[in-house]
């Protein structure tokens, strides 16, 4: 087999490889954050009265590209509210879901992924206590 064709198979060969390599791992980039009810008192003051503060919401939270709409993946929050996933660089809209009674009622969030770097991203979710 001639020299040149060796060589040229072996670098078609090192970068199918990189390219699976850069595929499969894992991005040091994405959204972390964390969701909330509120109000959960008939009446809201500034700051809060004790025990009316906004909870915590352990809730499924899709994750679609923008602005195709394509569901990229779900992610839960937890018993703190908390949540994070990685992502590619991208625009992203984050919808947390709701009640199964309609309350609380949650609002998507736009949210844009840089690379190298987790995006903060603090959700609502309206609980309809008025």
């Amino acid at each position: 087999m001639p020299r040149a064709l060796i060589v040229a198979l072996l670098v078609a060969a090192a970068s199918v490889a990189e390219s699976a390599a850069a595929e499969s791992a894992p991005s040091d980039s994405g959204v972390r954050g964390d969701i909330k009810t509120g109000p959960t008192c008939p009446t809201e003051s500034v700051p809060p009265q004790p025990g009316c503060e906004d909870r915590p919401y352990q809730t499924v939270i899709k994750i679609r590209e923008l602005p195709e709409g394509d569901l990229v993946k779900k992610v839960k929050s937890g018993k703190r509210g908390r949540f994070h996933a990685r992502l590619e660089p991208g625009r992203y809209r984050l919808s947390p879901r709701g009640g199964k009674s309609g309350y609380p009622r949650c609002s998507a969030s736009d949210v844009t992924v840089t690379a190298h770097e987790f995006t903060v991203v603090h959700l609502g979710c309206d609980t309809g206590i008025r």
